[in-house]
């Protein structure tokens, strides 16, 4: 194979990675999906709190993916579970929908930490060099 066929399978592979991780990015959330769903049989968030027994508001915030105004996560997947069951929906692909976001969400914070705790062991380093060298100098000028 010569070199420019080996940088054209390349581009093609990087590509197809490339297309493969949008359209994975593109898939709609478990919020999404419930509230396409609810729409679609004409249901208001007052319908669905009173048969899921939460709140409208929890009913909101999940098909928004806030689960910041959400309890923990094993109530979570327990609304979701009870979200899609009553409007008879596929269960085990809404939960496994919702904890790939969590997964996501959790890679891009370790990421961020990491990220994070480089710049401050970066500036441990500097701040440790500066007060080495102004000790040092302090010794000079006091022993001469």
């Amino acid at each position: 194979m010569t070199d420019t066929n080996l940088t054209e399978t390349s581009e093609l592979d990087s590509t197809i990675v490339e297309s493969a991780n949008s359209e994975q990015d593109q898939l709609p959330s478990p919020g999404q999906e419930l509230k396409k769903l609810r729409e679609e049989l004409g249901y208001s968030y007052g319908k669905v709190s009173e048969s899921i027994y939460i709140t409208a508001h929890y009913v909101k915030a999940l098909e928004d993916d806030d689960y910041e105004k959400l309890p923990g996560q094993p109530f979570i997947k327990g609304y979701y579970k009870a979200y899609a069951e009553f409007l008879r929906a596929d269960t085990e692909q809404i939960i496994n929908s919702y904890l790939s976001c969590v997964e996501k969400f959790n890679n891009q914070n370790t990421q961020d930490d990491q990220t994070e705790d480089s710049k401050n062991r970066n500036k441990t380093i500097l701040w440790t060099a500066v007060v080495v060298v102004v000790i040092g100098a302090l010794a000079g000028i006091f022993l001469l």
